[in-house]
């Protein structure tokens, strides 16, 4: 499905592929982990879909592309462009941005939900209800 005929801008946000903490359920914010290689194959198989003239992202309608500084993000971008001779005119629109850098979660970085439920309730923490990232937050984080 092209965007050829929209007349509005658009946003398009895509997730990394697949590390090692997202196979294990570890909270990963700035832990600097590489893509799989099924996270790589994941990629590469959603820029074939979605990316390309005549696609739902035609690079040459961009205007601007933000990628988090973190590898698995920057790895992602390169490989959904790829294809798409990802010369100098796409540097140009793509910054890199701590803006975009994953979530800090402090204390629980690395940690699977098991984890730091246990290690709160160790502490006297939650005793009401268990822990829960968006509404009980990180510590340190």
């Amino acid at each position: 499905m092209s965007d050829q005929n929209a007349g509005a801008p658009r946003v398009y946000l895509a997730r990394h592929g697949e590390t090692e903490w997202t196979i294990s359920g570890r909270y990963t914010g700035t832990t600097d982990l590489d893509l799989t290689n099924n996270g790589v194959d994941q990629v590469v198989a959603s820029g074939m879909m979605l990316v390309g003239s005549g696609k739902l992202i035609d690079p040459s309608r961009l205007a601007r592309i933000f990628i988090s500084p973190r590898k698995r993000a920057q790895a992602t971008f390169r490989l959904l462009f790829e294809g798409e001779g990802q010369d100098e005119s796409m540097n140009e629109i793509a910054e890199t941005t701590d803006q975009l850098a994953e979530l800090n979660y402090g204390d629980y970085e690395g940690l699977v939900t098991a984890e730091i439920r246990q290690r709160r309730k160790e502490r006297g923490l939650d005793r009401e209800r268990p822990w829960d990232i968006w509404r009980d937050g990180c510590e340190s984080g």
